[in-house]
């Protein structure tokens, strides 16, 4: 996938429109359609999009990401997208809806086909909704298709929901919203070994500035080491037993592993949330606790879940 971060002069396409700061179901929905229309009419398929959604860098909601620009740009490629316009927001704030369908849209990506979500908003102030789009799209001659809500129990799939429930621990419910497991992928820092001291040695990982918090506790998890894919039980927290002060990611990997990890970077994938985290007595309280938190999650079905 060739990645632009200008507006460019480009050739006939069709265009997914949106901050798709998720990838989640109801993204994939807009962005599988586009690729597939693409295909059938012998079009570039290509999405216009944000690094940063407009709700975060305007002050209106606070910046808790889902995923990293690399994963959405690895995501997007996956799902078929050819070509990415992932631009400054500020570039395109003050157009109005008409001026950008027209002058960004057709003079300048040269779009026949647009697809969108319900819920799409452009232009300046926000002015332009998906019914405007419908609009200006049939004034100019070119394709416009609205993706009707994609729903999950009674409520419509959103990001803001999958935040919500990651922070409420509801990390199942999220991931299927999400339609891939929640992760994060950072470089292995050096800890202070209390793990090790009590048998249990883990790796560390500092949570991503602007990233999503997980509800603090203990989970299942997968963990992604040189291409390996290895079972893991991970805390999200403070470490209050240790008197911790910065939140971190700690997880011990399952079975044997050997080898220094320090530098490299790995992926976790938050599967299920176990319990919360809770201050102990000491180390060897906490030792018995993890102990028995392995024995659930082996116990349990959830690695099979994925």
């Amino acid at each position: 996938m060739q990645i632009f971060n200008n507006i460019t002069q480009f050739s006939p396409c069709c265009i997914a429109l949106g901050c798709f700061d998720g990838i989640h179901i109801g993204h994939q929905r807009i962005i599988r359609s586009m690729c597939s229309y693409a295909k059938e009419n012998s079009l570039c398929g290509a999405v216009f999009t944000f690094d940063v959604s407009p709700a975060a860098l305007l002050g209106k909601a606070p910046r808790r990401s889902l995923l990293s620009r690399n994963d959405k740009m690895n995501i997007l490629e996956n799902l078929g997208v050819e070509y990415c316009f992932s631009v400054d927001f500020s570039s395109v704030r003050n157009i109005s809806p008409e001026d950008f369908v027209k002058n960004i849209l057709i003079d300048k990506l040269g779009v026949q086909a647009v697809f969108c979500g319900f819920n799409y908003r452009f232009g300046h102030n926000a002015k332009g909704s998906s019914d405007i789009l419908l609009e200006l799209c049939n004034k100019y001659g070119i394709k416009a298709f609205v993706s009707s809500p994609v729903c999950y129990g009674d409520q419509a799939v959103s990001s803001s929901r999958i935040r919500d429930l990651i922070e409420q621990g509801e990390i199942l419910t999220a991931n299927r919203l999400l339609g891939r497991p929640f992760s994060v992928e950072q470089t292995i820092s050096e800890g202070k070994h209390n793990g090790r001291t009590v048998g249990i040695p883990t790796i560390n990982q500092n949570l991503p500035d602007g990233f999503v918090t997980p509800r603090f506790g203990v989970y299942a998890s997968f963990v992604y080491i040189d291409g390996k894919k290895y079972e893991g039980i991970t805390n999200v927290g403070v470490r209050p037993t240790v008197n911790g002060k910065h939140k971190n990611i700690e997880t011990h990997i399952l079975g044997r592993f050997y080898g220094n990890l320090y530098g490299k970077h790995v992926r976790t994938q938050f599967l299920d949330f176990v319990r919360d985290e809770k201050k102990f007595a000491n180390l060897e309280e906490l030792s018995v606790q993890i102990k028995k938190d392995i024995d659930y999650i082996q116990n349990s079905s959830v690695f099979n879940k994925y």
